[in-house]
């Protein structure tokens, strides 16, 4: 390991020819931040990289690097300093970072040619990479953001906590279950110094995944949010048109299911099981239990893009006459507003 020492507006600091600062001692599971000294050595190095001569810029990032030795700062804010410096000493990076910071931002992300630029530090490519992922996250565009975090090595950044705080975001908004909980064990068991916030929200999420079934109301729930979200950002290809299916196909067998349980057979009416027999015991309003038999979804259901707003009349009111005797509240709100998304979506199209 090489040191020196580099001046930026009159602070003689040391500068570690490393990369990426990462504890020795630390363990291959292990996520730390590194020493804020450590890094701000490398912000710096990397500022004289750039042949910054704007003298006044250089007295910015000297003000923003002067550290407080009796009160460390967290990782969070370590890492908030680093953009900070890449934005003051980098034309191209403080557009990138201004356009990601917009109140109103556009429908569209920014384009982020930037992070893949030649010849750049990886110090600077690691925590950039965050920077624009946590951006993503934040705005609801979970595949985009999840894209970059299955690239990026928590150990490569100054902030580990953020990195798999906001992957572990994505995995639970996009159903993604068992990477979901690889992630927050991780961050909970793997990673030091979490923010109490990234913990508290964690351990929420863990325990909502852990509780989610296959084949359920809630997934069913989940989805449509899911959809609800897309079509919000204006997205409505593929992805949605196959989340859309999922829910229609799920809901038939829900309600095949039940009607099956009740003895209603396709009547709708319900009237109950055959005179001598008992009723087997229900399935919990929350999950569908069992394996599907041939041709229990009706397929045409299936082909029907629209969703499941598109659905015979008589279909629908069979629907839900079963949702208002079965299903809880809350799901029932949430078909309603599911169907009348899908509707504004369709009259939109149509215009």
């Amino acid at each position: 390991m090489k040191r020196g020492k580099l001046a930026v507006a009159g602070l003689l600091l040391p500068v570690v020819a490393l990369a990426v600062v990462v504890p020795s001692a630390m363990a291959d599971d292990l996520y730390a931040s590194p020493k804020p000294a450590d890094v701000r050595s490398q912000t710096v190095q990397w500022v004289a990289k750039q042949k910054v001569a704007d003298k006044a810029v250089l007295k910015q990032i000297g003000a923003l690097w002067v550290l407080n030795k009796q009160t460390p700062l967290p990782a969070r804010a370590l890492f908030g300093k680093v953009v900070a410096t890449f934005r003051l000493a980098d034309s191209d990076t403080r557009r990138f970072v201004d356009r990601c910071t917009l109140v109103a931002p556009s429908s569209l992300p920014p384009d982020a040619a930037i992070l893949s630029r030649k010849g750049a530090a990886k110090f600077y490519t690691a925590n950039m990479h965050l920077f624009y992922a946590r951006y993503l996250a934040q705005r609801g565009l979970y595949d985009e953001a999840l894209a970059l975090f299955e690239k990026l090595d928590p150990k490569t950044v100054v902030d580990p906590a953020t990195c798999l705080f906001y992957k572990a975001v994505c995995e639970h908004e996009l159903l993604r279950k068992t990477e979901g909980l690889a992630t927050i064990g991780k961050l909970l068991k793997n990673t030091e110094d979490v923010p109490v916030s990234y913990s508290t929200v964690a351990t929420l999420m863990q325990y909502d995944l852990q509780g989610a079934r296959p084949k359920s109301l809630d997934e069913v729930a989940r989805k449509m949010k899911d959809s609800h979200r897309r079509l919000d950002l204006g997205r409505g290809g593929r992805k949605v048109q196959k989340v859309q299916k999922e829910i229609v196909a799920t809901l038939d067998e829900i309600i095949k299911r039940l009607e099956d349980q009740s003895g209603g057979g396709g009547g709708g009416g319900g009237s109950g099981p055959p005179k001598g027999k008992k009723s087997s015991s229900p399935a919990k309003d929350s999950y569908v239990g069992g394996q599907r038999s041939p041709g229990n979804v009706d397929k045409k259901h299936l082909a029907n893009k629209a969703g499941w707003s598109a659905l015979p009349p008589k279909a629908q009111a069979r629907a839900k006459n079963i949702l208002n005797r079965k299903f809880p509240a809350h799901y029932r709100r949430a078909v309603e507003a599911y169907n009348k998304k899908l509707a504004e979506h369709q009259a939109r199209r149509r215009r």
